[in-house]
C-alpha cells in the first residue's frame, strides 16, 4: 500500500536586532523539547526578514513557526502568506517577548489556516507543556491531511442519509479536499478478479475468538477487501467510503470485514458512502495515529451512550469474533472487545464542515452485548453530557478513536475554520 508522507517544516522567527547567542540557545532548547514531545519536523532555519520567511516555508505541507522574539509580528504574517494555504502552527514561548508578538499578529490570522499555542515552559520535564505541543502538532498534521486529501466515494450516499451529505464543491471550498467519484461497477470488476489466499482466509478465520458464520463467507468478504485496496492504490486515495447496502443487494455480501481490515491497516474506510463521517475518520485517524471506528449512537442516557456498527477494526480490540451483518444476516460482521476503562475520543463533522463536535470518555462495556444492535457495541461514559447528541443533533454516525485527542482536534478546528463543540 502506497503511503503519502506530509512534509512538515520548522522555522524560527526573530527580530534582526536580537542577540545571536539567545537565538542559538532557544533553537537548541526547542530541539530537545521536540524530541521529548516525539515531534519530527524538518528544521528549515531562522528567518529575520519576510523574504527569508517565504523562502524557508517553500514546499511545506504544514509549518511549525516558533516565535523566538518580540518584534516579529510581520514575520508571522509573512510565514502564513508564504505558506500558500498550508496550515501553520504559531508557537509562542515564555522568553524574549514571544507571546506579545504572537498575540498582536494572531487576530489578523484567526480562522485562516492557523492555530496558536503558548508553551509556558520549554523544560522537557514539563509534562503539560510537552503534551500541549504534541497535541497541537497532531492537530496541525490532521488539518494538513484534510487540506490535501483525496476522498474516494464509491457509489452514492445511502438514501437514508438525508442530512449527512456534502458536495464536491463544499468539500473543496471548506477543507481543500478532493472528492473522487468511483462507480460500483469498478468495485465489482475488481471483486470478480480477486482471489484471497488460503493463508489470509485462515488468518482471519482462526484469529477470531469465536465464529458464528459459515467459513465459506469469509473468502467472498475478503474479495471486497482486496478490491477496495486496489481502488485506494489506483486512485491514490487518502480515504474511501462505499455504498455498502447496494453491495449487499447486488452481490449478497457485505463490506464490514473489508472496512475492518483496511482501518486496522491504517487505510481509512467508511461505510454507507457517508462522506462527512469518512472525513471525520481521516482527521481522527491522523491525529491519533491509530485505527478509528464509525458507528451509530444507538442508545443515549445521561452521560452514557452506546455506539454500534458491524465494521470495527480488528486491530482496535483485544479480541474479535465473526458474525453475520446485523440488518441483512449476510456476509461477515465484526464484534470487538476493548479493555474496560479504555479512554476514547468521539467526534463528528456536520455536513457543512463548520462544526466539529467532540467528546472524551471511558469504555465501560463492549462486544456483542445485544442481538438487537450492530455487532460491535461500545458503551462509553462521557466526561460531558451525552444527551446533547439527541437534543442538538448534527446527524448520525460518530467516530471513535483510542485515547484523548480533544486538544489536537481543537487545533485542527482552529486551522480549518470550524467551530469546536465539546460534549
Amino acid at each position: 500500500m502506497v503511503v503519502w508522507v506530509l512534509r512538515g517544516c520548522l522555522v524560527y522567527l526573530a527580530s534582526p536586532i536580537h542577540q545571536q547567542e539567545y537565538v542559538s540557545w532557544l533553537r537548541y532548547t526547542f530541539k530537545t523539547f521536540l524530541l521529548h514531545a516525539g515531534v519530527s519536523v524538518k528544521d528549515r532555519g531562522l528567518a529575520t526578514s519576510p523574504e527569508e520567511a517565504a523562502r524557508l516555508v517553500e514546499g511545506c505541507n504544514y509549518v511549525v513557526a516558533v516565535v523566538a522574539t518580540g518584534g516579529s509580528e510581520e514575520l508571522i504574517l509573512s510565514v502564513v502568506k508564504a505558506a500558500r494555504g498550508a496550515p501553520v502552527l504559531i508557537v509562542a514561548q515564555p522568553y524574549a517577548n514571544s507571546l506579545p508578538a504572537a498575540l498582536e499578529a494572531y487576530p489578523l490570522l484567526r480562522g485562516g489556516n492557523t492555530a496558536l499555542v503558548f508553551l509556558d515552559s520549554l523544560d522537557p520535564s514539563s509534562v503539560g507543556a510537552v503534551r500541549k505541543l504534541r497535541s497541537a502538532v497532531a492537530g496541525l498534521r490532521g488539518a494538513a491531511k484534510l487540506r490535501s486529501a483525496r476522498i474516494g466515494l464509491i457509489g452514492e450516499p445511502s438514501p437514508w442519509l438525508v442530512y449527512s451529505r456534502t458536495t464536491l464543491e463544499k468539500l473543496r471550498e471548506r477543507l481543500g479536499a478532493i472528492l473522487v467519484r468511483i462507480e460500483m461497477e469498478e468495485l465489482y470488476e475488481l471483486m470478480d478478479r480477486a482471489e484471497p489466499s488460503e493463508e489470509l482466509v485462515e488468518r482471519i478465520y482462526h484469529g477470531a475468538a469465536a465464529v458464528d458464520v459459515p467459513r465459506g463467507r469469509v473468502p467472498n468478504a475478503l474479495r471486497v477487501y482486496l478490491a477496495l485496496r486496489s481502488i485506494v492504490e489506483k486512485h491514490r486515495l487518502d480515504a474511501v467510503t462505499v455504498e455498502c447496502f447496494r453491495l449487499i443487494k447486488e452481490r449478497g455480501t457485505t463490506a464490514c470485514l473489508a472496512l475492518s481490515l483496511l482501518n486496522s491497516e491504517g487505510v481509512v474506510a467508511g461505510c454507507e458512502a457517508d462522506v462527512p463521517s469518512t472525513v471525520t475518520m481521516l482527521l481522527l485517524h491522523t491525529v491519533s495515529a491509530g485505527p478509528v471506528f464509525m458507528g451509530n449512537p444507538s442508545i443515549v442516557k445521561g452521560d452514557k451512550l452506546m455506539i454500534a456498527h458491524c465494521t470495527a477494526p480488528i486491530a482496535m480490540g483485544r479480541r474479535y469474533t465473526l458474525h453475520s451483518h446485523f440488518e441483512s444476516g449476510l456476509g461477515v460482521g465484526i464484534s470487538i472487545q476493548l479493555e474496560p476503562g479504555t479512554r476514547v475520543t468521539i467526534a463528528r463533522f456536520d455536513p457543512e464542515f463548520r462544526v466539529l463536535r467532540v467528546g472524551r470518555g471511558v469504555v465501560e462495556e463492549s462486544g456483542l452485548l445485544s442481538r438487537l444492535h450492530c455487532r460491535t457495541q461500545l458503551w462509553i461514559r462521557l466526561d460531558g453530557n451525552a444527551e446533547r447528541i439527541v437534543e442538538e443533533s448534527i446527524g448520525n454516525h460518530y467516530v471513535v478513536a483510542l485515547g484523548d485527542h480533544v486538544d489536537a482536534l481543537r487545533a485542527a478546528a482552529s486551522i480549518l475554520g470550524s467551530s469546536l463543540d465539546i460534549l
